[in-house]
């Protein structure tokens, strides 16, 4: 019997083993690496599992490329071993089928942020605005003098642009006044779709590495990063990783937690940083679902000389160059044209070219920025120029940044030749020969030690060498001691040491002491310093001191929502001086005029009908409250950037109704954007309503009032809560597909919320 047994079962083992053939069908429960994978239909031919081709799609599962697939029942179905490293196991009697997929085979998953160009702008309103700040002094002595002197703005913006124009006033009245004298007058248009900026009128030239500062009149056009704040030009590091699980991702920007994100199985980047400035290391800890942890670590640096690659930032310039500013209103030299162009090239390499244009002279120079590692910049260029009366010349640069979580250091070399000019430089002004700036800094947990040296070597004076060390510590109650020592090594050598004692007195009084030996005397002073206790109030300093002689100073200054209004004083042997100074502006707009304490931003024209003494502010903080009409002027608003306008919901009557508390607002450059918060005022009442058989209205009924579109729905025993109620209100029940008219009379002493009722609704059958 038990060789009959053995010889019966060896066929059958034998059978097994062979592959299965025919084709059969499975409902199965798939899990993808002990995750839920659905129920999905498994067709099993020849010994062969397939899948319908959504599944892995749904697996996130990558294919190989060129799989052959069969056609089931109208439908495609690719082969589970096309997935490179897969691991199935299906089991028939449980209907299960278990699959083990490494990490490479999953599609990748890209933690990214999704920007638009630029936010919609909120739709501005025509303002006419003024600024000035007006100071008056008077020194008593054995020669009297006083004076009055102002510098001003006015202009004009609307959806077309910005108009402005500076002027200034040294002295106002006596035999010295010498009248208005013309600033700067711009126009200024955005175009922040494509991200560019129009100036026509007075403007500066854009430098670069390569260019000198300098005022002209003419046209002005290129590219503008700030109309799109939110948006990356620097190249930012890219956290690339892999889990075979879901998981979640923490993001550490130098040991500070930014941000956390839940990634599925596979590869993922995360390109979503916050945003990064400076150097410094980035950790991301991937932890799966079995508490397995892996740490990424990459180091960065972003700053704003480096473009990622492909991003172009770009100006050219035509007019003519502006001499004495504030001294002449049209003192203007000879013609010019220039433009400068960055581009990144890579995630390490930004270029820059400058060109010079002008009567009897030009220039072409080109520059670079380099990342070395993750913490040293280095900055090179080269400029050439040609002058009809000098004839060539050159100028070079060299530096290098490094920059450390702990401390930085700099140098920055430059030459130039005796005829070099750039644009801004007279010809009768020879530039320096040769300039050498070196400077670092350090932090340890015994305080802050920095160290500077300055070498400048002119063509036609003895070359200047100045050095300087400063040491500081922090003290017990945040108090601060600092040391320094500076010394100028030229013909005639000269030092300057001393030491500055800072102790804070409370969170807005503070006191410093500060003593110095300086060409050979001593000299010695004392402050105290008082800063307002919120936007608005007022703050006052004092001091006393000695040096050359003996003096004593105090001020008040006086900041409020229109304007600063400041006192200050001073007394020294034989002397004594008195000035008074305001700083403010004025906005015109919509008919009505508001005082600002100056009108430098973007600014909300804030609509609350009907709603006087309702504070208004940005964030939480209000700052300003509506006037009579309800109105209030909100400045201080970043253009291009979202802005949240909130209204004090404690100044709001109890029966109103806004349908949210916060706008956000996008602003125009210096604009005003108009923003309405409908408020439903007036008193409210919770009204009890009847039927003809003196029964409550049901619940579910509803009630409007007259010209409201708000329904208010009635509640047990025939109760509604309506708001928005004036002395006499017609109000229409709606039930069943009927309605009928209430008419409701509240008397002129009523509270803001009254109980009234029943009312009787006639017509409508329950």
């Amino acid at each position: 019997m038990l060789a009959c047994s053995v010889l019966h079962a060896a066929p059958l083992a034998a059978q097994n083993r062979q592959p299965e053939t025919g084709e059969r069908v499975l409902p199965v429960e798939v899990t993808v690496n002990g995750g839920a994978g659905g129920i999905w239909p498994i067709v099993v031919r020849d010994g062969v599992l397939y899948a319908p081709a959504e599944a892995f799609t749904n697996w996130r599962l990558l294919v190989r490329p060129e799989t052959p697939s069969i056609d089931y029942r109208g439908f495609a179905y690719v082969p589970i071993g096309a997935v490179t490293g897969v691991e199935s196991k299906l089991d028939v009697d449980k209907a299960t089928l278990q699959l083990t997929v490494p990490g490479e085979a999953f599609i990748s998953t890209r933690l990214s942020r999704e920007l638009s160009p630029v936010l919609p702008r909120t739709p501005v309103v025509p303002a006419v605005f003024v600024n000035y700040d007006l100071n008056y002094s008077r020194t008593g002595g054995p020669v009297p003098t006083d004076g009055v002197g102002l510098i001003g703005e006015a202009g004009t913006s609307g959806r077309w642009g910005v108009l402005t124009q500076t002027f200034v006033a040294p002295n106002l009245v006596g035999q010295s006044s010498q009248g208005l004298t013309r600033l700067e007058t711009t126009f200024r248009r955005d175009f922040p779709d494509q991200g560019y900026t129009l100036i026509g009128g007075d403007s500066m030239l854009r430098t670069g590495l390569l260019g000198r500062n300098a005022y002209f009149g003419g046209v002005q056009f290129g590219t503008n990063f700030s109309l799109a704040p939110y948006i990356n030009r620097q190249p930012v590091p890219l956290i690339a990783g892999q889990t075979s699980t879901p998981s979640t991702v923490q993001l550490y920007v130098n040991d500070v937690l930014r941000q956390t994100n839940n990634v599925p199985a596979g590869p993922f980047a995360v390109d979503n940083m916050p945003t990064l400035t400076g150097n410094g290391e980035v950790t991301v800890r991937v932890r799966d679902i079995l508490g397995r942890e892996t740490v990424i670590t990459q180091p960065f640096v972003v700053t704003s000389d480096l473009l990622a690659p492909g991003v172009n930032d770009w100006s050219v310039e035509a007019g003519k160059l502006r001499r004495n500013l504030g001294s002449a209103s049209w003192d203007y030299g000879d013609p010019f044209v220039s433009g400068l162009l960055r581009r990144g090239l890579t995630n390490t390499t930004t270029a820059e070219g400058r060109i010079e244009v002008a009567k009897g002279r030009s220039g072409l120079g080109l520059a670079g920025v380099q990342a070395v590692g993750s913490d040293v910049l280095v900055r090179a260029g080269a400029m050439a120029s040609q002058n009809d009366r000098l004839g060539n010349g050159s100028r070079w640069l060299l530096g290098l940044e490094r920059l450390a979580y702990s401390g930085n250091m700099s140098l920055m070399v430059e030459g130039n030749s005796r005829a070099f000019r750039s644009l801004g430089e007279e010809d009768t002004d020879p530039p320096v020969n040769l300039q050498v700036a070196a400077q670092g800094s350090w932090s340890f947990p015994w305080g802050r030690v920095g160290v500077a040296l300055a070498y400048q070597k002119p063509f036609i004076a003895d070359p200047v060498t100045t050095a300087s060390l400063n040491y500081s510590i922090p003290l017990p109650a945040q108090s601060q001691l600092s040391v320094y020592y500076t010394r100028a090594m030229t013909r005639n050598d000269a030092y300057t040491m001393g030491a500055l004692l800072t102790v804070p007195l409370d969170r807005t009084t503070n006191t410093a002491t500060s003593v110095q030996r300086q060409g050979g005397r001593n000299e010695f002073y004392t402050s105290a310093t008082h800063t307002p206790d919120g936007p608005f109030g007022v703050g006052w300093r004092t001091l006393v001191a000695k040096q050359g002689q003996e003096r004593a100073e105090a001020g008040v200054n006086w900041l409020t929502p229109y304007g600063l209004f400041t006192a200050e004083g001073s007394v020294r042997p034989h002397e004594t001086d008195v000035r008074l100074g305001a700083v403010g502006g004025a906005v015109w707009t919509e008919g009505q005029v508001f005082a600002v304490p100056r009108f430098d931003n973007s600014a909300a024209l804030v609509s609350v009908p009907g709603q006087p003494r309702v504070g208004v502010g940005l964030g939480a903080q209000a700052t300003q409250r509506t006037d009579g009409n309800g109105m209030s002027l909100l400045g201080g608003l970043t253009a291009y950037e979202a802005n949240h306008v909130r209204l004090n919901a404690n100044d709001l009557p109890l029966s109103a109704e806004v349908d949210s508390l916060e706008q956000e607002i996008v602003p125009p450059y210096r604009s005003v954007a108009k923003v309405e918060f409908a408020v439903r005022g007036g008193k409210a009442a919770l009204m009890t309503i009847t039927f003809d058989d003196g029964q409550p209205a049901p619940p579910g009924a509803t009630v409007t009032l007259e010209g409201e579109s708000q329904e208010a729905m009635v509640a047990r025993h025939g109760e509604a809560y309506v708001s928005g109620l004036k002395d006499t209100n017609r109000l229409r029940l709606h039930w069943q597909g009927h309605e009928c008219a209430l008419t409701l009379q509240l008397p002129a002493d009523a509270p803001d919320i009254s109980r009234v009722g029943p009312l009787r609704c006639t017509g409508v059958p329950r």
